[in-house]
């Protein structure tokens, strides 16, 4: 029965401190003004970290194209008359030209 006693006392105390001091209260202030209204935000990183990712998108896309475009550049070198039959229709003035799909 003692050792509940003594149990319930130190509960009882630990009730009463105050954990909302001067200090709790600043370090809490300033970690929700660093959460929201910083320049630096997490609000601000989200939008950041989310442009990042469509300009890394863009970025490969232009790879992508750059790389499409030497090989196409390559394939006009190798043969222009060829390119320009087949891509644009290029014929000499006594041909004639038949499209089959």
């Amino acid at each position: 029965m003692n050792l509940i006693n003594i149990v319930r006392q130190a509960l009882s105390k630990d009730r009463d401190k105050s954990y909302l001091n001067k200090y709790s209260l600043v370090i809490f202030a300033f970690v929700i003004w660093v959460s929201f209204f910083d320049r630096y935000s997490f609000i601000t990183q989200y939008k950041l970290s989310k442009n990042v990712h469509k300009l890394e998108e863009r970025k490969a896309d232009y790879e992508r194209q750059l790389e499409e475009a030497i090989v196409e550049r390559k394939t006009i070198n190798s043969n222009i008359e060829k390119y320009g039959r087949e891509k644009y229709y290029f014929h000499k003035p006594d041909e004639q030209i038949i499209l089959i799909k």
